[in-house]
């Protein structure tokens, strides 16, 4: 007999599959394995990928508030892998926040408050911008260490946005399983 939560596990896992976050094989195998009791959270766990990186869970994919939050909600994680879609959104929202605080800059006391505050704020996003920018290099099989590229003058910026259009690798690869990927 199957218990409501097994259930719903593998409800889940089946809308994951239909809107093409993890592939049929992957689909079975978790739905066999939930099937025969084994703990969720171990499913699936690659070599060398401790527990306590644990992924929240994907929002769907006609939610791009929920994907521009997700670097967010994995702050400072810099192992897994990222999607374009949760990159790109987080890049569309931090990027128009900036615009709007950086406008509303005046002179006088309110200009040097509001940029001020700006600049803390951009400041509180740096950590979960190269946390993000570490999981996209991993999606595509490349050391995190690539995002070091962006303290090279003029270009190192540049050369890293190229990099983040850069489709990620199908499948699993040494950084975790592809479920962020599409």
């Amino acid at each position: 007999m199957i218990d409501e939560e097994a259930l719903r596990s593998i409800e889940k896992l089946h809308q994951m599959k239909q809107g093409g976050i993890i592939s049929e094989s992957d689909f079975e195998t978790t739905k066999q394995g939930i099937l025969q009791g084994k703990p969720r959270n171990r499913l699936h766990q690659p070599a060398g990928i401790s527990q306590s990186t644990d992924h929240p869970e994907l929002p769907s994919l006609n939610d791009p508030a929920g994907w521009a939050l997700l670097p967010l909600k994995r702050y400072a994680v810099f192992a897994g892998r990222s999607g374009r879609r949760e990159f790109w959104m987080f890049q569309i929202i931090t990027t128009g926040l900036s615009l709007i605080f950086w406008s509303l800059v005046g002179n006088g006391w309110t200009g040097l408050f509001i940029s001020s505050m700006a600049l803390v704020g951009l400041l509180g996003l740096l950590v979960p911008q190269v946390a993000l920018q570490v999981r996209r290099f991993h999606d595509q099989g490349k050391s995190g260490w690539f995002a070091l590229l962006n303290l090279l003058p003029f270009f190192g910026p540049l050369i890293v946005m190229i990099f983040m259009l850069i489709e990620g690798t199908h499948g699993e690869n040494e950084y975790g399983p592809d479920a962020y990927n599409r």
